[in-house]
C-alpha cells in the first residue's frame, strides 16, 4: 500500500543560443508529475527537478512535488517533503533511474508530523537550506505556537550515528536558546502573526551568529 515506483530521465536537448540543455524529468506509478505542481505550492524553491548529492534547491522542489503525488494534500505534503528529500531524493542516482520505495519505515519515522494541527511554512530568514519553519495550532484555543530551538535542531539527519546526532541537536538548541534570550517559543492567536514575529527573531538570531563568526575570526574571542 505504501510501495511506488518512482522513474527518473535526463533527456539532453541542443538549443541554438543556449546551447546544450539538460531537462529532468519524473513518473509516479507511471504518471508524469510536473515541477509546477511543487513550484505553485512553494515557489521560493526553483521551478525544476534534480536529485541526488548535487540537487541542490531543485531537490527541494521535486520532493514536494512527488509528495504532493503520494499524498493528495498540501498539507501533508508541506509536512513531509523536506524529511523526504533528506531520506529519499538526495540518495536518487545522479543520472536515469527506475525505484521502488516503501514509505511504511518513513510514515513511521515521521508520525508526529502526520498530526493534523501541525503546518510547514517557508521562512525567508531560517539558516537551515530548507528554511522550513513548524508551527502547531491549539485545536481548542486556537493559538499558533513555534518552537524556534527546535526548529534550529532539525535537519540533521545526514549524521548517522544515533548518539552524536542527539548531541548535536542538543548543541543547536543550546545555542539558539542562548542567542535568542527568552523569544525561542513563539505564539499567537493567528498563523500570519506568528510567521512575522519568526521571521523578525531568526533575522536577528542570523546576524548574532555572523556577529559571532567574525567576532572569532578576527579577534580570536
Amino acid at each position: 500500500m505504501n510501495k511506488y515506483q518512482i522513474i527518473g530521465r535526463l533527456y539532453t536537448i541542443a538549443q541554438s543560443r543556449t546551447g546544450i540543455e539538460t531537462i529532468r524529468r519524473i513518473w509516479v506509478n507511471g504518471i508524469e508529475i510536473l515541477p509546477e505542481m511543487g513550484c505553485g505550492l512553494r515557489p521560493l524553491y526553483e521551478c525544476g527537478f534534480s536529485w541526488g548529492k548535487t540537487g541542490g534547491n531543485l531537490s527541494y522542489t521535486t520532493a514536494l512535488t512527488i509528495c504532493l503525488s503520494i499524498f493528495r494534500e498540501e498539507r501533508l505534503a508541506e509536512n513531509l517533503f523536506v524529511c523526504f528529500k533528506e531520506d529519499f531524493v538526495q540518495y536518487f542516482p545522479e543520472g536515469n533511474f527506475d525505484l521502488s520505495i516503501d514509505l511504511s519505515a518513513f510514515l513511521i519515522k515521521y508520525q508526529l508530523r502526520l498530526q493534523p494541527d501541525l503546518y510547514s511554512f517557508f521562512c525567508f530568514s531560517c539558516l537551515i537550506n530548507s528554511r522550513e519553519i513548524l508551527v502547531y495550532k491549539n485545536p481548542l484555543s486556537g493559538q499558533v505556537t513555534a518552537d524556534l530551538s527546535e526548529n534550529y535542531a532539525m535537519h540533521i539527519l545526514m549524521i548517522t550515528d544515533e548518539k552524536t546526532r542527539k548531541l548535536n541537536e542538543r548543541r543547536h538548541r543550546l545555542i539558539f536558546r542562548f542567542l535568542s534570550r527568552e523569544s525561542y517559543i513563539v505564539k499567537g492567536d493567528d498563523v500570519d502573526t506568528v510567521l512575522q514575529k519568526v521571521e523578525s527573531i531568526m533575522s536577528t538570531f542570523f546576524w548574532k551568529s555572523l556577529e559571532r563568526v567574525l567576532r572569532a575570526k578576527y579577534t580570536g574571542r
